[in-house]
């Protein structure tokens, strides 16, 4: 399948849309520790955020026929290795699939005290891999 840069910017739509949600949410770390529908919204933006930058690898890797790997991390870590993102965010990325798997399997053991601390770094992880899709697409063109 041949990379496809309209859906692309679909993906890259979306995932803006689900980070302006999770930014526009008020709430503080006891509401979100003692609040179940604040928990589960968040964790469902979240989940469906990383969902759409694993849609973005793979439509990638499957678009420049990258070798496949096995697991969404893995995905991430491609890119990284060939430098489409930074070796760092990809790392970053990777934590990112794993905290999706836990979302998805229903592992119900999350800390929300500890994903309070540390989803605005998880946004700007997101966005950051966002920005570096949208400067491969551009560099294509170069």
């Amino acid at each position: 399948m041949p990379l496809s840069e309209n859906i692309l910017q679909k993906k890259l739509d979306f995932l803006n849309e689900q980070l302006t949600k999770i930014e526009g949410m008020d709430f503080n770390e006891f509401s979100l520790e003692n609040n179940e529908d604040i928990q589960d919204l968040l964790t469902f933006r979240l989940q469906q955020a990383v969902e759409t930058c694993i849609d973005i690898a793979t439509h990638i890797i499957a678009g420049l026929s990258l070798k496949r790997e096995e697991t969404a991390k893995d995905a991430f870590l491609i890119l990284g290795r060939e430098n489409i993102i930074t070796e760092d965010l990809a790392l970053r990325m990777g934590k990112a699939a794993d905290f999706r798997n836990r979302v998805v399997h229903g592992y119900n053991d999350f800390d929300f005290s500890l994903l309070y601390k540390d989803y605005k770094n998880d946004l700007a992880d997101l966005r950051n891999f966002g920005g570096e899709i949208l400067a491969f697409l551009k560099n294509r063109h170069n």
